[in-house]
Formats: C-alpha cells, structure tokens, sequence
C-alpha cells in the first residue's frame, strides 16, 4: 500500500492573517477614501509606477524592448482597489523553452487565503500584448484583487503593459510592513513543489513522479511563501532554478548579479537597469543558497570548491549586500538543509554565523529537516517555512 506524501490536488496552503494575501482593513479602507477625493477616476492604469493606483510586487522595472513593465522573478505582482466587476490587463509571456510555454499566477480577491484556488495562465503569444482576464462576474461593489507569479524567473518572463477594470479604480490598499527580502535557488522558487511523491511501504522507498513543470511550481508554497504568511509579510524573491551563490559553470551567480532586477538579466549589457536597494527597505534578509554550489563543485573539479571557500563567500554576500546597503544592524538568517545531506552546508552556514556575529548582531542559521527525495514538496516546505517565521518572529519581537 502506498502513502500519498503530497499531491497536487491535497497541496492547499492557507495564507491566513496575511495583510499581503488579504483586503484592506477597514481603518485601511477609511484612509483610502479620503485619498480617493484626491484621485481622477479612472479605469484604465497606464502607468504601473503610479502607486496611487497600484502596489507592485517583487524587483520590477519598465522594459523600452517590449513597453511593458516587467513580472519576472517569482512573487511579482500587483496589487489594485476598484469598483466593479472584472479585472484584466494588457499581457504578453516570453518563456525559455524547454517544455514551459507560460507565466502563471495566483490570483487573491477580497482576502482569499488560498493560493490554489484562482490561478491564471498566461501563454507565450507571439502576436504581442493581448488582454488577459484576471477576475470577472464580481458582485457590484469594491473589491481589492491580488496577483502574484508562481513560477521562476529561468522559465518566463511576464510583461504588463496596462491594468483595466469595468468600473473604476480606488486607491490602493496599504502594503504590509514586514518585508522578506530573501535570494535562494529553485527550492525557495517553489520548483516541483506541487508534484507527486509516493511512499512504498512495502519497501520502505520513496518514489519521485519527476514532474517538474510550470504546473507543479508554486513559490507561494515554497518555505518562504509560508513565511511569509505567517508574518504578514510582503516576500520578494531574487533568484532562479540551478542558480549558485558562487561556485558554478554558468555565467551568472547571486554573488556576481545581485544588483540586477533578474539574476540572469546584465546591467552591463544594457538588459535592465541596476536595482535601487535605496527605494525598498526589508525587515530581514534570508540567505537560502549552497546546493547547486556543492553540486557543481562536484562535478567540476576545475571550480576549487570547498566548505572554507563557501563559508566565505557567504560572508562576503552578507558583507556587500546586507552591510553595504541595509546596515549590520539589519536581521539576516542563513538557511541550509532540506537537500543535499551529506555536503556540510549546514555547518557552512553555522561557521559563517560565528564570523559575522560580531558584526552583525542580529544573524541567525535555521536549519531546516532534510527532505524525503528530490526537492521539497508543500508539506515539508510547510515545516521549514514555520521554523523560519518563527526564527523570524523571535529575532524581529512579534
């Protein structure tokens, strides 16, 4: 007999207390009435910077090559406050190839929780921008709509050239206060989490469907989608699939790139501007990167890898990104553990810890429990999302 460990269709996560995944509050709601008096009443947004209008998720930015503005990275999105019934927008999908051929989302209207239940596919349409619809048959009245992408940044890239509505748009809703800024690899991307991973009692062995496709990925149910609902927290992701922090064969590595908006994206090469660590402000940083390191660094002997050489890179990203741009004072939390047993990233990230600690007060590990076969699925994502939010909450004084 076979015990079903997760499965797509049992993979619900409940995004509760989340002001990110909710509507407004009424206090929230009064505040935006009064700006409301302020605003022209519109029904078309054209341009997506304008926060009176719009929230926007993730490292986001206006691309002159397509005229749209940007939703790479995983957990990009937006969010708008209208009067209406319906909620479309002018979209076009560009995708790597490789058997994925869309940009998905989870779509949150009026303080939905569960990011299952509304998902929209986005195709790769070579004619350019078309209308996509994101919601429709609302009730009349004012509703607040959510939409945040599920997959990777190495698979597709979304363009957004205007949001419309059949009514009119309100102010938007308040964003969250808590802020995760966190850089990790396809674990925390949300890769496979959604696939079926089966258990032999008879022969004690676990057994991978292998089905890593856009419709097994959620980042939202990775380990810091859970995190990040259960402190309320606005999440930005930066990072892809098969990214390394430092140790690889590929052009590109979180160390090298992460002042672009996309980690495979060049600033010198004229692909996107820099990223302006001034315009956004998190309340901790999470580190989740080492296994594609370790792994290529196995297979390439030419790499140098080594446990001192990435503890110290590790030390040295905090030192760049979190010293430079947030200060030693900001909460940082190196994660390691749910793949790859065997390779020392956990005492990587411990020895790292002990470097940085004197420096920065407020660095933590969290080591999360191995996972059963390949990457993690929703239920194993769940239990180390809720140690890193508690880690969280402990750090931070919730």
């Amino acid at each position: 007999m076979r015990k079903i460990l997760c499965t797509a269709a049992a993979a619900v996560m409940l995004f509760a207390s989340a002001c990110m995944f909710a509507a407004c509050s009424e206090g929230e709601k009064d505040m935006n009435d009064q700006t409301q008096g302020e605003l022209e009443e519109v029904s078309v947004i054209e341009d997506l910077t304008d926060a009176r209008y719009i929230n926007l998720y993730g490292r986001n930015y206006y691309s002159d090559t397509m005229d749209g503005m940007t939703f790479i990275n995983s957990a990009a999105g937006f969010e708008v406050r209208f009067r209406g019934t319906s909620l479309s927008m002018s979209t076009r999908t560009v995708t790597s190839g490789g058997g994925y051929s869309k940009s998905m989302f989870s779509v949150f209207v009026d303080g939905e929780t569960d990011s299952t239940a509304r998902i929209l596919s986005v195709r790769e349409y070579l004619g350019g921008y078309r209308d996509e619809v994101i919601v429709e048959g609302l009730s009349e009245g004012e509703h607040t709509v959510l939409l945040l992408k599920r997959t990777p940044s190495n698979r597709d890239s979304c363009y957004v050239e205007s949001v419309s509505t059949d009514g009119v748009f309100l102010a938007a809703p308040q964003k969250p206060e808590i802020k995760l800024d966190v850089y990790g690899d396809s674990i925390t991307c949300g890769e496979g989490v959604l696939r079926a991973v089966t258990y032999d009692e008879e022969t004690g062995t676990y057994r991978d469907s292998g089905a890593y496709t856009a419709d097994t990925q959620n980042a939202l149910q990775a380990y810091a989608g859970v995190a990040a609902r259960e402190l309320g927290a606005e999440l930005r992701i930066f990072g892809r699939g098969g990214i390394a922090l430092n140790y690889t064969t590929q052009e590109f590595t979180v160390l090298n790139n992460y002042k672009s908006m996309a980690v495979d994206l060049s600033v010198e090469r004229g692909d996107c501007p820099e990223y302006d660590y001034a315009s956004w402000t998190p309340s901790a940083v999470v580190l989740y990167l080492g296994t594609n390191d370790y792994n290529f660094g196995r297979k390439y002997s030419s790499l140098g890898y080594s446990s001192e050489g990435m503890r110290d890179a590790v030390v040295q990203f905090v030192n760049e990104v979190v010293g430079q741009y947030y200060g030693k004072e900001m909460p940082v939390f190196l994660c390691a553990g749910m793949m790859v047993p065997g390779s020392g990233l956990d005492e990587v990230m411990e020895q790292a810890k002990r470097i940085l600690k004197s420096d920065y007060p407020n660095v933590e590990t969290v080591i999360f429990d191995a996972c059963a076969i390949g990457h993690p699925v929703v239920s194993e994502n769940e239990a180390a999302g809720q140690k890193l939010a508690d880690a969280i909450r402990e750090t931070l004084g919730l």
